[in-house]
């Protein structure tokens, strides 16, 4: 079961990895290097697991600990237990000027070819907070793990830098789960039209080559029921319920 919380206040709690029980791991190995010689180009890159997740009214305080893809792919066909990973990832649902809802369609270069998604990706150890002030109890932002500054760096990466630029403001941020992953959508307002918005990620994708979007898909309030259908199989946990609730609210 999918659970969408919208969240007032995120805070995240960073713990030292727990070393994995010596069975596990030989485990983690042999089937990581099962999926990498069925796919070269697969990379064994740094994430973050969830080891506990508190929701107090909107209020929610997350627990991880650094983890790897490897152990992340592990967990997704075994059941690990307090082992298992369960990984974070943050991105966005970017709105238009002109109130269309726009997501990922997965291409070749992403793991989830074919399903729809949040503009976004796994939570990165270097998606840090830089700045801000001091407050009066002495404690800071400055260097705390951001979902935030995941969803811009995605942004970019994944549509291009003209899309990134074009964010004005920052709506609401949710908490979307199936205690196995946790993901954290925000709603980001652009100040391009949906024309634009799609000349400007053809033109990114032409430039750059890049296969992990296959293309844009927005959503407008006069056909949204109708198109959401043909994607309810075909989705990332939680977008589709997330776009009516988004959707609901402009």
């Amino acid at each position: 079961m999918t659970n969408i919380i919208p969240i007032k206040e995120l805070k995240i709690k960073e713990t030292a990895a727990r070393e994995l029980p010596k069975d596990i791991e030989e485990r983690v190995q042999v089937y990581w290097n099962e999926l990498t010689a069925k796919y070269p180009g697969m990379f064994n890159g740094a994430l973050y697991s969830v080891i506990n997740m508190e929701n107090d009214d909107g209020i929610v305080t997350i627990t991880c600990e650094p983890s790897d893809y490897a152990h992340y792919k592990y967990s997704e066909i075994k059941d690990l237990g307090e082992y298992a990973c369960r990984s974070m990832y943050a991105g966005c649902i970017l709105v238009s000027y002109d109130k269309k809802l726009f997501v990922s369609l997965n291409g070749v270069g992403s793991e989830f070819v074919g399903k729809i998604q949040g503009i976004g990706g796994v939570m990165d150890p270097s998606d840090r907070f830089i700045g801000g002030a001091i407050r009066e109890d002495g404690s800071t932002d400055n260097n705390k793990l951001s979902p935030l500054v995941t969803a811009f760096r995605e942004l970019e990466e994944e549509v291009g830098k003209e899309i990134r630029d074009s964010v004005t403001d920052i709506g609401k941020s949710y908490l979307v789960t199936n205690d196995n992953k946790y993901g954290f959508p925000f709603v980001f307002y652009s100040n391009l039209d949906s024309k634009t918005i799609q000349h400007a990620f053809d033109s990114f994708k032409k430039e750059t080559g890049s296969n992990e979007v296959d293309r844009l898909i927005s959503f407008g309030k006069d056909d949204m029921a109708a198109e959401l259908e043909k994607y309810e199989s075909g989705q990332d946990i939680g977008v589709v319920d997330l776009l009516k609730i988004i959707m609901s609210e402009l």
